[in-house]
């Protein structure tokens, strides 16, 4: 049993921090968390322009308003995430947000994020390109974080299930 799990960002650098979460679960249902930058206890200022009017389409406002509290998405993010052997992610910055947003709301994650191109080859033998190839036969991403987590999902299930 695995799920997979994605996130949206204020950007690319080593100063941006996740601003959406979303998952896919093996039942094909899933769920989407903007998270609110203000409540995290590290300082979260860092914005790319670029990334809200080309790639995710999310205000710095928007996610104030509407996100949740870190320590919530974190505390869901557990509460469903925890009882899957494995939840993959198509990105090293994905590993890299999920450790940013648990180091902010001073918690663990009760799961183990996985990069799903080292599971691939390691597990299965299947190369990335294989895996790239399946995505993009999903049609173009969504840059938003349930959406895309489907679309791993999709792409996973065509080369292993």
């Amino acid at each position: 049993m695995w799920a997979t799990l994605d996130f949206e960002a204020s950007g690319l650098s080593d100063q941006s921090y996740p601003i959406e979460v979303g998952y896919s679960l093996p039942d094909g249902s899933g769920e989407s968390l903007l998270i609110n930058p203000l409540s995290s206890s590290d300082v979260w200022h860092y914005w790319d322009d670029y990334a809200e009017t080309h790639i995710h389409h999310l205000s710095r406002r928007e996610i104030e308003l509407k996100g949740e509290q870190v320590v919530e998405v974190c505390q869901h993010l557990n509460k469903v995430l925890g009882k899957f052997e494995f939840v993959f992610c198509d990105s090293q910055w994905d590993l890299f947000w999920l450790g940013r947003l648990y180091h902010a709301a001073h918690m663990r994650p009760s799961f183990t994020l996985t990069e799903v191109g080292h599971w691939l080859q390691q597990e299965n033998g299947i190369e990335r390109a294989s895996f790239q190839l399946a995505l993009e036969a999903q049609g173009p991403t969504k840059h938003r974080a349930m959406d895309d987590a489907h679309q791993i999902r999709l792409a996973i299930s065509q080369l292993v299930d």
